[in-house]
């Protein structure tokens, strides 16, 4: 995290337009799209922490390559490999964590934490090279702590769905996640250029991200004791509020609160929606591998649609288009939640 926040400024330092910089955005969440479907999958037949310790090597290995992008043309492959390398442990781990009979609220809460660090080494550690070294080092750390996990479940032959079915399954959950993550990283990608028009310094930029990941962090710890259909419709919420937001502001120093209620808002949506996919079904690591190419299919779509409204328009038209994509998920999610309430009675 910590060097992925200052992509967008490493882009357009290396010459990219707003377009451009959609595009190396796109490359990584494409890679980690196809990546977290396929190894996701692979889990689920031949376990866990082999992939989880892959993932985790490749990505130190990925993380020091960015230290080599010279050009555009290399930024753009060596984000395309983070994302890969990220996509091979990370549907893994999650099912391995859900299998352990882990806390899912809480093992979030402790990637919000590593995102805390990782803000506040951006907003220290202001070269690029430091924060992709960085990066790297504690990936590696990662992979190294890995070496003394066990595997909990042994695999098992069990019938696996196809990815499409699968997908349907959790449809309802998974077509108002997409949108209103697709809204988000189309803002994401534009976001520490805005903060930038806004007076922030590099600095400051990393400090505005931290509040967003103390917030999660605060907010996954408690949020799984709430009921998961409930706690997936007010992170819905709670993004629309936030995207307006960000289109009435005139100083960085009014985005604070704002990152707090992004903070919120996304603990409420992640865990939420994750929990509704995990207890969809028997093959945790397909659900959570498609759980994550929904993320990450709205990580590759976003950035070229965030880089593009920005060139034809300007950066607050970027954060209006994701409210308007946001709400239109969850009306049909408020609906479903009153019917099943109205049936229930």
């Amino acid at each position: 995290m910590s060097s992925h926040m200052f992509i967008p400024l490493l882009s357009t330092d290396l010459g990219a337009s707003s377009f451009q910089v959609g595009l190396v955005g796109a490359s990584f969440g494409i890679a980690y799209l196809l990546s977290s479907l396929f190894f996701g999958r692979k889990s689920d037949l031949q376990g866990r922490l082999l992939f989880v310790r892959i993932g985790l090597a490749a990505s130190s290995i990925a993380f020091l390559a960015q230290t080599l992008s010279f050009s555009l043309v290399a930024l753009f492959v060596i984000r395309a490999l983070v994302g890969f390398s990220l996509g091979i442990s990370t549907a893994a781990l999650i099912a391995y964590i859900y299998e352990s009979q882990g806390n899912m609220g809480r093992f979030s809460s402790y990637g919000s934490l590593g995102w805390i660090g990782g803000a506040i080494a951006a907003a220290t550690l202001t070269g690029y090279n430091a924060l992709f070294v960085f990066s790297a080092v504690f990936s590696l750390a990662a992979f190294i702590v890995s070496l003394s996990m066990q595997e909990t479940v042994s695999p098992k032959p069990i019938k696996i769905p196809r990815l499409v079915t699968v997908a349907r399954r959790n449809s309802k959950v998974l077509w108002p996640f997409f949108l209103r993550h697709l809204g988000a990283t189309a803002t994401w990608i534009i976001l520490p250029l805005f903060f930038e028009t806004l007076g922030a310094s590099k600095t400051w930029i990393g400090l505005l991200w931290s509040i967003n990941f103390v917030f999660q962090f605060i907010a996954m710890r408690f949020v799984e004791k709430l009921p998961e259909k409930l706690v997936f419709l007010i992170g819905q919420g709670l993004s629309v509020l936030v995207f307006i937001g960000y289109t009435l502001v005139n100083n960085y120093l009014q985005i604070i609160p704002l990152q707090i209620l992004l903070g919120f808002s996304w603990a409420f949506l992640y865990v939420g929606s994750l929990l509704m996919v995990l207890h969809s079904g028997e093959e945790k690591g397909t659900a959570s591998g498609v759980f994550f190419a929904a993320i990450n299919l709205s990580g590759a779509v976003g950035p070229l649609l965030g880089g593009l409204i920005s060139q034809l328009f300007d950066y607050r038209a970027v954060m209006l288009f994701a409210a308007a994509i946001t709400l239109v998920g969850l009306l049909p999610s408020l609906r479903q939640t009153v019917v099943s309430s109205l049936e229930n009675k």
